[in-house]
């Protein structure tokens, strides 16, 4: 015969094993009645704002290509995609396009949520136009030493600006949004997120990845007869983009090779090359002034989905560029009609160096074919990057104007009669800059 078990005590003991497995005053019964149904908050105002940012997608056009050949080695094409030719000026249209939507979609921005992003200048503008696009305020968060310029193309939108020093950005916008009760867009930490790096095949709500775009276009050229890029050359600041590239590149089996062109004392190339500083700060390894807008890391340490968005299992290369090489580069861009920013000079120096050692060790058929993007206009730089005095004043330990001359002259002979710019200017002009 079984053990018979009073109702008294069964209940006594379920009431130890909850009391063992609850917290005080948490009730095992459920919250909400069964059999019932119950709605959510009105999704109105959301519908409304996505709606809003497709019609912005189907107004971004295009922007054009433009191929960039040189006598030094005429059997290479460069060809840059310029996003200077967005409505705010800059790569980080698209950019602050796909960060705004991932935020409507998760639900993190509703009507009444003030925004807050940490910048150097150009992600700030171009989220403040898709903040006044769907109606909630926005507040930047910029270094103390920001531009005029970059100020002004900020506040045209509607901005409001809150100026820190520039190592404490991303942890002051994070700190006044959680006292504001706003949203930190963190753009370091969510970029890989929210770019995309899907086909949309004939769906007409379009891809708004920017190697989605460049193919299509390669595409319909009938003069392009490479129509998949060899290489394409980025540096990185959130490394969204680059990791959105190489994300697409890999999933669609694309034959592009990825190659990240890092800054001289960044950070970032260490890390996606041997994995460092991902628990160590490397702060103290850096160099002011750096190339404005990339290259950094906002704390020093490479946290991914906090600090940093690049996914290092999609590069295939990795190359540093003395600042000093990029900032002269600016200047020989601009002698050749080009107005781009400092990741234009950085990619510059690597695709000259990059075609120099491709051409030389690795003969083809077809004609070399590298791409990269023209991500902000050089005119932002004019009273920096692209201003004697300044350079001689802020550059002063990368070898001041005497360093910037040589490897401006470099460059032009690296364009005029071939050779590899990097391995030229790292012979004749570091001789007066940091080891």
């Amino acid at each position: 015969m079984e053990p018979r078990v009073s109702l008294r005590l069964l209940a006594g003991l379920l009431g130890i094993v909850v009391a063992q497995h609850f917290p005080s005053g948490f009730s095992p019964e459920p919250l909400l009645a069964g059999g019932r149904t119950f709605f959510m908050a009105d999704d109105s105002w959301r519908r409304d704002a996505i709606a809003k940012m497709w019609l912005e997608r189907r107004s971004m056009v295009y922007t054009p290509l433009f191929k960039f050949n040189y006598p030094g080695n005429p059997s290479v094409d460069l060809i840059f995609k310029n996003e200077t030719a967005s409505k705010t000026d800059t790569l980080k249209h698209r950019y602050a396009w796909a960060l705004m939507m991932w935020a409507l979609v998760e639900g993190n921005v509703g009507p009444n949520t003030t925004v807050f992003e940490a910048s150097s200048g150009n992600t700030a503008a171009s989220l403040a136009y898709m903040c006044r696009l769907v109606g909630v305020p926005f507040i930047a968060v910029v270094p103390n030493t920001l531009e005029d310029t970059k100020l002004g193309h900020i506040t045209q939108y509607g901005a409001k600006i809150k100026k820190v020093d520039n190592l404490l950005r991303w942890t002051e916008a994070g700190r006044i949004a959680q006292e504001a009760n706003g949203f930190f867009m963190n753009q370091f930490g969510n970029a890989d997120k929210a770019e995309e790096f899907h086909e949309s095949g004939n769906f007409p709500l379009e891809s708004v990845n920017v190697f989605h775009e460049f193919l299509a276009q390669l595409s319909a050229d009938s003069n392009q007869a490479v129509k998949h890029p060899h290489f394409f050359v980025m540096p990185v600041g959130t490394g969204g983009t680059l990791s959105s590239v190489g994300k697409y590149v890999k999933k669609y089996g694309v034959p592009t090779q990825l190659v990240f062109a890092d800054t001289q004392y960044s950070l970032m190339g260490d890390y996606a090359l041997m994995g460092r500083f991902v628990n160590e700060s490397g702060e103290h390894l850096v160099i002011a002034p750096g190339m404005a807008g990339i290259g950094t890391l906002p704390t020093g340490r490479a946290v991914k989905g906090e600090t940093t968005s690049l996914d290092r299992g999609v590069l295939d290369r990795v190359m540093k560029i003395p600042d000093m090489a990029s900032t002269a580069a600016m200047a020989v861009l601009q002698r050749f009609g080009i107005d781009g920013g400092t990741s234009s000079g950085v990619n510059l120096v690597a695709m000259l160096s990059l075609a120099a050692q491709e051409t030389s060790s690795n003969p083809r058929n077809d004609r070399l074919t590298i791409a990269t993007l023209l991500a902000d206009p050089g005119h932002f730089y004019a009273a920096s990057y692209l201003n004697r005095t300044w350079i001689s004043e802020k550059m002063s330990r990368h070898g001041g104007l005497t360093a910037y001359d040589c490897w401006t002259q470099v460059i032009m002979s690296a364009l005029e009669l071939g050779g590899d710019p990097l391995m030229m200017g790292l012979e004749r002009c570091q001789s007066a800059a940091l080891p």
